[in-house]
């Protein structure tokens, strides 16, 4: 996997969640429980999820009608999800695709299948975004067909970011260059198409400025290494 990616597990059997979180927390996943309904309503307001885990029998919610309210205008879920239930009958499956589901597995699910289709699902989504012109990230997403920056917001677009274009440019050179080190010179001469003349002034300045527009959490998405240059880590 090119990164961690973050799923949320709706599961309200306990052991079974404990189970399935650590099976995937083993192969390189970040999951997040949530035991009903409300939960992962809560956690996808608030949060950035690549993936949903929904099971369909939970406490408050019937399976279908979450995936229903995931995909509602009020949340914007845009991400994938994954069925997993014991009711393995075709009106299930169906109605599972019908209310925006992306996939379906029949309990009992064995962990490599799950991690395969965990995977297959990823990759389509990541697809799906490119093609649509929209690169997402954990706190921002960028729009390269009208060169606009969002706040992402729960797995669906928020506020537009006040980008100016020279902070736009240097946001898509480092997001060309992930966990990369770009030197200070490098992206003067990307950003400026010119030399740097060795005053980085400028350029430090606008840095500074796109990461408190684009790193709300203060997560150091931006990451200055001291006398050389910037990485840029989407954490």
């Amino acid at each position: 996997m090119e990164e961690r990616a973050r799923l949320l597990l709706v599961e309200d059997d306990e052991d079974l969640s404990l189970i399935t979180s650590m099976q995937l927390t083993r192969r390189g996943y970040e999951v997040i429980p949530a035991m009903n309904g409300e939960e992962a309503l809560a956690f996808l307001h608030g949060e950035q999820v690549d993936l949903v885990l929904l099971d369909v029998m939970l406490p408050d919610y019937d399976g279908h009608e979450l995936c229903q309210r995931f995909r509602s205008e009020a949340c914007g879920y845009e991400g994938a999800i994954i069925f997993m239930s014991c009711m393995g009958d075709s009106t299930n499956i169906v109605n599972a695709f019908r209310e925006g589901g992306n996939d379906y597995m029949v309990k009992p699910v064995e962990i490599e299948a799950l991690v395969e289709r965990i995977e297959v699902n990823l990759a389509d989504g990541r697809a799906r975004r490119k093609q649509g012109g929209r690169q997402w990230y954990r706190q921002f997403m960028i729009d390269k067909k009208t060169h606009e920056v969002f706040r992402a917001n729960g797995g669906r677009r928020g506020e537009k970011l006040d980008l100016s274009p020279t902070e736009y440019k240097l946001l898509t050179v480092f997001t060309e260059c992930p966990n990369e080190v770009l030197l200070y010179r490098q992206l003067y001469q990307k950003v400026w198409d010119q030399d740097d003349l060795g005053d980085y002034r400028a350029l430090m300045v606008h840095v500074s400025n796109l990461r408190k527009k684009i790193d709300a959490a203060r997560m150091e998405v931006i990451r200055a290494v001291r006398g050389v240059g910037y990485l840029f880590r989407d954490v």
